[in-house]
């Protein structure tokens, strides 16, 4: 069987704060993963020992090495065993006393894992400490869908009207534009127009930019700009941990307002999320089907789906998580 190409992708897998003193459990594309930080810095090993399978992430942390629970095994952050309490000394550690060790890294708060050698880096998000913006993060969201299932619903601008009337859309234009799908290295891109209200007098309508940048596998970055300059930016990262389980990361910046509490923002943006959550963990099937022809698909609304769905193939990907 092939490898998995999600492999090969940086996944966020847990918030940099939950990662202390003591390693925790996570689990990646059904991998279980431990992590643990070894002078300062976030490691991930394979959440097994190699002596008896026993979950490394319920030991401890020792002079830098993960104490297994169960014999005393100790590990060092390339995932070599150091110290076998029950051989005597002097005697050599096997060679195959080692667990496999993933790539690394801190990131926006987040801790980052590529199970293989990275394909390409971490999505930028500048302004996440650009001066003249505000960024917070929304939080991890766990959601019982695929991660492309959920990377697609965002881009489908045709379900506003259904889905979030009122708020996103109107139920009395649901007509969709013809939208121009520009492909890229790895990600596709596309804009539309969207009416808005100003933020100084809301009394008037604005007609603002909204642009998608979709970064394979599961990240985006959209941009809602108004003719006065105001940028507010959404940056999900959506993390498959499962054939049929994500958690979704979401972080928001802005331009504007900059005193103002986040949590109109916050407020706004998580309720649009449940509704679309409700709809898209009732999709079936989970993953998102790659042959285009298991389900049907409309030339104009479905255009940036149907690109989408055609570069995750071309990734060498199948029916993806």
């Amino acid at each position: 069987m092939a490898a998995d190409p999600l492999r090969h992708f940086w996944h966020p897998v847990a918030i940099a704060e939950e990662l202390k003193d003591e390693p925790i459990s996570v689990r990646l594309l059904d991998v279980p993963i431990v992590l643990w930080r070894a002078a300062g810095k976030p490691t991930a090993l394979h959440d097994l020992c190699v002596h008896r399978g026993t979950r490394l992430s319920l030991g401890w942390v020792e002079n830098d090495n993960l104490v297994c629970r169960y014999h005393g095994w100790s590990y060092d952050c390339a995932g070599a065993c150091t110290r076998i309490p029950s051989l005597p000394s002097g005697q050599a550690i096997p060679r195959k006393a080692r667990v496999a060790r993933y790539h690394c890294v801190e990131k926006y708060g987040l801790i980052f894992v590529c199970l293989d050698e990275p394909r390409r880096a971490i999505v930028e998000f500048p302004e996440f400490d650009l001066p003249g913006y505000r960024a917070f993060f929304f939080g991890r969201h766990h959601w019982r869908t695929s991660a492309a299932r959920m990377i697609e619903n965002f881009m489908d601008i045709s379900h506003f009207p259904w889905v979030h009337p009122g708020t996103l859309g109107d139920r009395c234009k649901p007509l969709v534009p013809n939208i121009d799908v520009k492909r890229g290295d790895g990600e596709l891109y596309f804009e539309v127009e969207s009416d808005g209200r100003s933020r100084t007098d809301p009394s008037i309508v604005t007609t603002d930019k909204v642009t998608y940048r979709i970064v394979l596998p599961f990240t985006i970055y959209n941009e809602r700009i108004t003719p006065a300059g105001e940028r507010l930016i959404f940056f999900f990262l959506a993390s498959p941990v499962s054939d049929n389980e994500i958690d979704r990361y979401m972080f928001l910046a802005r331009n504007y307002a900059l005193d103002d509490s986040d949590d109109k923002f916050r407020k706004f943006s998580l309720e649009v999320a449940e509704q679309d959550r409700l709809v898209v963990e009732s999709q079936r099937p989970e993953a998102l089907p790659l042959d285009l022809s298991e389900e049907l698909h409309l030339r104009g609304p479905d255009n940036c789906a149907v690109v989408y769905r055609r570069m995750l193939r071309e990734l060498g990907m199948e029916n993806v998580a």
